[in-house]
């Protein structure tokens, strides 16, 4: 038996029962297939907005490590509650933090970035438990501070710690049981896809589509370690490996992108450079040499790091898009509202289906 990387998002942590139902999943695979297992945790569904809108009341302006410092603290909760659970079926656990996982950080042009990774602490950690909880999301800056690898990245933490413990596969769980060919909750007749090459599943993921952090699938394409995305849900079905090759999402829905307008297609040009080193990706408008595009991921970095630069766009605004991934650039849709998009969404999946454009199943 092996040792065992398995990823809990803040949907699989609502309440205190969903701890103990993450525990004795673990349990049970002690017993069954995993010598030890790696577990890595998010903060409590919900509990990271309530943070950063706490942290925002108290100064609007706040600084980017004193806001890691109160953001990270909801992971660090959920490992403790976890370590709790697991402590009712006598299991030898022991946590590990930002400032003791052994992800060295760094700030550029005001975003987290990894310098380096040390696996010692973990394999250390390994050697006195059987189970071993990483707080997602963190590492220890330059100035010894905990710092935050980015929202919802999580993800990237477990597929870190596979690559440390030497495991080609790392487990990500979640409220739906893999990637589907379009949000089921909204498109019925979504499928779900049994593979997913790391290109397609990265272009999905930085288009706006929550199913997986697009630098954790960049970091598992780099070293060659699958991800297999589940659920603990009742009647799980098989899920979604995202390996080497497989299909791809075809149609997105993102309630949150940015429009934005530069004063010059060569100013955008400038904009996409700064946007290149941070891996954001820059959605052009359908017009040629339009100055206008969308930002559907991290506008927030995205929009700090050009100013930085001296780069203001004209205008910034969010709006609601679907996004069709069918050719080397995303077909974009703009909606007034929700309901606008879910039609939208149905529509352009279907009008793929009956195309054969529909990413393979």
């Amino acid at each position: 038996m092996s040792i065992k990387v398995m990823k809990f998002g803040g949907s699989s942590f609502r309440d205190a029962e969903a701890y103990r139902a993450v525990s004795r999943h673990i349990v049970d695979r002690l017993a069954n297939d995993a010598r030890q297992v790696v577990v890595v945790v998010s903060a409590m569904h919900g509990q990271t907005d309530v943070l950063k809108s706490l942290a925002l009341s108290v100064n609007e302006i706040c600084s980017t490590v004193a806001l890691d410092t109160v953001l990270t603290a909801g992971e660090m909760i959920s490992a403790g509650l976890l370590e709790a659970a697991l402590q009712r079926h006598s299991v030898p656990t022991s946590s590990l933090f930002g400032y003791s996982i052994g992800i060295k950080t760094s700030l550029v042009l005001g975003r987290t970035v990894i310098e380096e990774v040390d696996n010692k602490p973990l394999l250390k950690a390994l050697d006195y438990g059987r189970v071993v909880i990483l707080a997602g999301a963190q590492g220890l800056d330059e100035g010894g501070r905990v710092s935050m690898l980015g929202r919802n990245s999580s993800d990237l933490t477990a597929v870190i710690a596979a690559d440390m413990v030497g495991s080609g596969v790392c487990e990500v769980y979640s409220d739906v049981c893999g990637i589907y060919s379009a949000d089921p909750r909204i498109v019925r007749q979504a499928r779900l896809l049994p593979t997913v090459s790391y290109a397609n599943a990265s272009r999905i993921a930085r288009c706006g589509a929550k199913v997986l952090h697009h630098g954790a699938i960049d970091y598992a394409a780099g070293r060659r370690i699958a991800i297999s995305c589940k659920s603990l849900l009742p009647n799980e079905m098989a899920g979604t490996l995202v390996t080497d090759a497989g299909g791809g999402v075809c149609v997105v829905i993102n309630p949150s992108a940015t429009r934005g307008a530069f004063q010059s297609v060569f100013e955008k040009r400038n904009a996409e450079d700064v946007l290149r080193r941070l891996g954001i990706m820059w959605i052009d408008l359908e017009q040629d040499e339009s100055p206008e595009g969308y930002l559907t991921h991290d506008a927030e970095a995205a929009l700090t790091a050009l100013h930085r630069e001296g780069i203001h766009p004209v205008r910034s605004a969010q709006k609601i898009v679907v996004l069709a991934l069918t050719g080397s650039k995303p077909k974009t849709y703009e909606l007034r509202d929700l309901e606008a998009a879910s039609y939208c969404a149905q529509r352009v999946h279907a009008e793929l289906r009956t195309s054969g454009v529909e990413a393979p199943h």
